[in-house]
C-alpha cells in the first residue's frame, strides 16, 4: 500500500540531539511550572474515578506491534489519523496557537484536543477558548494536573471563544461566566495509557483516529498529540504545539515518547 500522507511538518527535532532539546526547552518560559507530574497510577479506582478507563479494557483496539508500521501507513492512507481532522477544521496550516507567557500549557493542550475530537467526530466547528479552563487554578497563572483538565473538561465544560479569538488571555472569572455555554463543550469518554506500554497505546489511540492529550517529564511541558510517522526506520511524533507555531512539530529520537498519555475519544451530544 502507498502511504499517502497529505502534509508535511515544518519543524523536527531529534530529542537525541542536545541542541535540539535545547531549542525545545527555549520554547517553554521557564519561570512558570506548567505541567504537574501524573497523579494517578494507571488503572487505579482514584484514576477511574476521574474518567480514565484503561486503554487495556477495550483490547479490540490494541494493535499489535509486529503490525505498527503496516497499521500507520493505513491509517495515513485513509486519512483517519487526528492531524487530518484538525487540519480539515480548526487548525489548518498558517493557525497560530499560542498560550504566550500564561503557564497553561495544560490547557491549551487539552482544548486543542477537544476541538480535534469534535472535528472527528464531525460536530460543528466552534472553536474554544483554553484560558477559560483557568478556574481549575483559581485563575492564577500557574500550573496544573493534566487529570484535573480532563476532569473539568468532562464535568463543566469549555467556554466558545468570543470572535473566534482562541488565544485569549482574560483571566476573569466574571467575563467567562458571562460567556458562558461551556456545559456544550464537553469531553466524553477518555483512555488512558501505560508508561510500560506507551508506543502501543499511542499508535493505537491514533490509528482509532483520535489524538492524545500528552506531557513530557523532561520538559515540563502539556501538548496533543496528533499524528505519527514511520521513516528512516524511526518514528516521528506529530505535536500540536501551543507557542505560536504556524504549524505542528514534530519529534523523534528517544524522548519523543510521552511520559503520560490520554486518549480523548468523544465528547457529549451537543452542539
Amino acid at each position: 500500500m502507498e502511504v499517502r500522507r497529505m502534509y508535511t511538518t515544518s519543524q523536527v527535532f531529534d530529542t537525541d540531539k542536545q541542541s535540539d532539546v535545547d531549542a525545545l526547552l527555549r520554547l517553554v518560559p521557564q519561570n512558570i511550572v506548567q505541567y504537574y507530574p501524573r497523579r494517578y497510577e494507571y488503572g487505579t479506582p482514584e484514576a477511574v474515578a476521574d474518567g480514565l478507563m484503561p486503554v487495556e479494557a477495550v483490547p479490540d483496539v490494541l494493535i499489535s506491534p509486529s503490525e505498527f508500521v503496516d497499521r500507520v501507513q493505513e491509517a495515513h492512507f485513509k486519512q483517519t489519523l487526528p492531524i487530518y481532522h484538525m487540519y480539515a477544521t480548526w487548525r489548518p496550516k498558517g493557525t497560530r496557537y499560542n498560550q504566550a507567557n500564561l503557564g497553561y500549557c495544560w490547557t491549551w493542550g487539552g482544548t486543542g484536543g477537544v476541538m480535534t475530537t469534535r472535528a472527528a467526530e464531525n460536530k460543528k466547528l466552534v472553536l474554544l477558548a483554553p484560558v477559560s479552563m483557568g478556574y481549575l487554578v483559581g485563575w492564577a497563572n500557574r500550573g496544573n494536573y493534566l487529570a484535573s483538565f480532563i476532569k473539568g473538561a468532562r464535568e463543566q465544560g469549555i467556554c466558545p471563544a468570543p470572535d473566534n479569538n482562541m488565544n485569549s488571555s482574560n483571566r476573569s472569572a466574571a467575563y467567562w461566566n458571562g460567556i458562558g455555554k461551556r456545559e456544550l463543550y464537553r469531553l466524553d469518554k477518555v483512555w488512558d495509557t501505560r508508561s510500560s506500554a506507551m508506543t502501543q497505546h499511542c499508535i493505537s489511540i491514533l490509528c482509532y483516529g483520535r489524538s492524545l492529550y500528552i506531557a513530557y517529564n523532561w520538559w515540563g511541558h502539556a501538548l496533543e498529540l496528533v499524528g505519527i510517522r514511520r521513516e528512516n526506520d524511526a518514528w516521528y511524533w506529530d505535536i500540536s504545539n501551543s507557542h505560536n507555531e504556524p504549524d505542528v512539530i514534530t519529534l523523534t529520537g528517544s524522548r519523543a515518547i510521552p511520559s503520560e498519555a490520554y486518549g480523548f475519544i468523544s465528547t457529549v451530544m451537543a452542539e
